[in-house]
């Protein structure tokens, strides 16, 4: 029997758009896959308030002391990602730094103290000294004890200051674009509190990557 080469070529033609239609919806998929560090899923955005506009993920990972402690994820909102840290500290732009406390319970004031004695390591003698003052605010800032899954953030309001949020509860305000940048540098400058946690705040590499597989941005 003699097929007709019109009803071969349809036929063809018609599989193709078929496997063309599968394989979209399967990139689809995978560019939406949640992200999720621990037992915990990472909100993709943040949605806009009276308070602030739209934020988006950065980054996100999971800061761990001595190789095994997992102590809190962190994650970085910003109204426009980047994979370039310099960009990142210099934007005047809303900037949201979370800290999800991982561990079964710590105090805010550790927390700062060890946001404290790491913002030593980004900063000249100078550039400490002009903002001890602040950072001695911070640290009185986080004065509440936190339980796994309970959560603070340090955002930047751009002409306004870094507002200090621990558990919902905005504890003030502290002015100066300089104290957000060095806040910041913890994370993503030049001596951050570890390399892979930079990488994965900066959106190089996803938490769980492969380190073979992790040049995303570059």
């Amino acid at each position: 029997m003699v097929i007709p080469m019109r009803g071969v070529f349809g036929s063809l033609f018609f599989v193709i758009l078929i496997l063309a239609a599968v394989s979209v919806s399967s990139n689809s998929t995978a560019a939406v896959e949640p992200l999720v560090i621990g037992e915990h899923e990472i909100e993709a955005l943040i949605p806009a308030t009276s308070q602030h506009p739209e934020l988006k993920l950065n980054g996100a990972s999971m800061r761990i002391y001595y190789g095994f402690v997992e102590t809190y994820i962190g994650k970085l909102y910003v109204e426009n990602p980047t994979t370039d840290e310099k960009a990142l500290v210099a934007a005047d732009e809303y900037k949201r730094m979370v800290f999800k406390v991982a561990m079964k319970r710590v105090s805010g004031r550790r927390m700062a103290k060890a946001m404290y004695d790491a913002l030593q390591s980004n900063l000249s003698q100078e550039e400490a000294l002009k903002l001890e003052d602040r950072l001695v605010m911070l640290v009185d800032m986080f004065d509440s004890k936190l339980k796994r899954g309970e959560d603070g953030y340090i955002e930047w309001v751009p002409g306004v200051g870094s507002r200090i949020v621990i558990k919902g509860e905005v504890k003030g305000i502290i002015p100066g674009k300089d104290l957000n940048d060095a806040i910041l540098n913890i994370w993503i400058g030049e001596n951050p509190v570890g390399s892979r946690f930079k990488k994965q705040i900066l959106g190089l590499q996803r938490h769980g990557e492969s380190k073979t597989n992790n040049r995303r941005g570059r």
